[in-house]
C-alpha cells in the first residue's frame, strides 16, 4: 500500500495537510476557505465527499476555517473531546479520539499525540500504513520527549519551524504576542524544531523527509528555517531531506513507495 501527502496550506494563514492510501483519504485540519479546501483537493484529484474522515489537531481559526462547510458533506470529524467541543462541530459529524489510543481509519491507524498549545485539548497525529508512516506535529510550545518515539519511526516528520527567535524579538509584534509565541503553549522556534528533531532521529539510520510547517510569514524566512535545522543535524551526522512549506498553496508531494527504509538502532544499555 502506498502513501502519499500533501500539503494544501501551512501557516497562520490556514492549515491543511491530504493523507493518501490505496484505500482512503485523510484530511488533517481544514483551516482554508472553501474556495481553497475545494481547490486544493482537486488539484490532488479528491473531492471533499471521498474524504474518509477530517482530523482536528485543536480549535484556532487556521485550522477549522473551513470545517462548517466540509461537514455538510457529513464526513467523520475527529478531534479530542476538548478540540470538537471547541470548534462547535456539528453533533451528526462529530468522533472523539483520546491521546495514545489508536484509531482505524479505512486501513490507516491514527494516533493522537498530546502537545503544548494554549487550545481547549491540541494534539498532533501520527498516521501509519503498511506503506509508510507519516507524523504531522503542529502548533506546540516546546519539543516533549514524549513525541520523540513516533518521530523517530515516521518515514515523513511534518513539524512545526515557526520563527527565528531573533526575528520574533526584534519584529513588530507587541510585547504580550511575543510573550504568547515564545511561552511553553506557545509555538515552536527554528532551533527548538531542529534541537528536537536531532534528539529524536539520533538513533535511527536512513534518510527521512521532514517538512517545515507553520513558518511565520513576519518572523521567519523559508531559506533560514531550512538552514537552520539542516546544519543542526548535520551537526549530529544525521543527513535528511529539509523543505519548507509552502503558506498558501498546494506544497510538494511525498510518496512512501519513493523512500527509503528506515532502520532503528536503539542504544546500548
Amino acid at each position: 500500500m502506498t502513501v502519499t501527502v500533501r500539503s494544501l496550506g501551512s501557516g497562520s494563514s490556514g492549515n491543511a495537510l491530504l493523507v493518501e492510501s490505496d484505500h482512503a483519504a485523510i484530511l488533517v485540519d481544514c483551516g482554508l476557505s472553501p474556495r481553497q479546501l475545494d481547490a486544493g483537493l482537486r488539484d490532488c484529484g479528491r473531492t471533499p465527499s471521498e474524504l474518509a474522515a477530517v482530523l482536528l489537531t485543536h480549535e484556532h481559526s487556521d485550522h477549522i476555517r473551513g470545517l462548517a462547510w466540509i461537514a455538510k458533506t457529513g464526513v467523520r470529524i475527529i478531534g479530542t473531546a476538548g478540540t470538537v467541543t471547541a470548534a462547535g462541530t456539528p453533533a451528526a459529524n462529530r468522533e472523539e479520539i483520546r491521546a495514545n489510543r489508536p484509531l482505524a481509519i479505512a486501513g490507516l491507524c491514527v494516533t493522537a499525540l498530546g502537545v503544548s498549545h494554549d487550545a481547549a485539548e491540541p494534539v498532533g497525529f501520527h498516521i501509519s500504513g503498511v506503506g509508510g508512516t507519516v507524523t504531522v506535529v503542529t502548533d506546540l510550545g516546546h519539543g516533549d520527549e514524549a513525541l520523540h518515539d513516533p518521530l523517530s519511526v515516521s518515514d515523513l516528520i511534518v513539524l512545526e519551524a515557526n520563527h527565528d527567535e531573533a526575528m520574533l524579538r526584534r519584529g513588530p509584534y507587541p510585547p504580550h504576542l511575543k510573550r504568547r509565541v515564545l511561552s511553553r503553549v506557545g509555538h515552536l522556534s527554528n532551533a527548538d524544531c531542529s534541537q528536537m528533531l536531532a534528539e529524536a532521529l539520533a538513533h535511527g539510520s536512513g534518510s527521512r523527509t521532514i517538512w517545515l510547517a507553520h513558518l511565520s510569514q513576519t518572523n521567519n524566512r523559508p531559506e533560514l528555517a531550512t538552514r537552520t535545522v539542516a546544519a543542526r543535524l548535520v551537526a549530529g551526522g544525521l543527513t535528511h531531506r529539509v523543505e519548507p512549506l509552502p503558506r498558501t498553496r498546494v506544497g510538494p508531494i511525498w510518496r512512501s513507495d519513493e523512500a527509503p527504509q528506515i532502520a532503528i538502532q536503539l542504544p546500548l544499555l
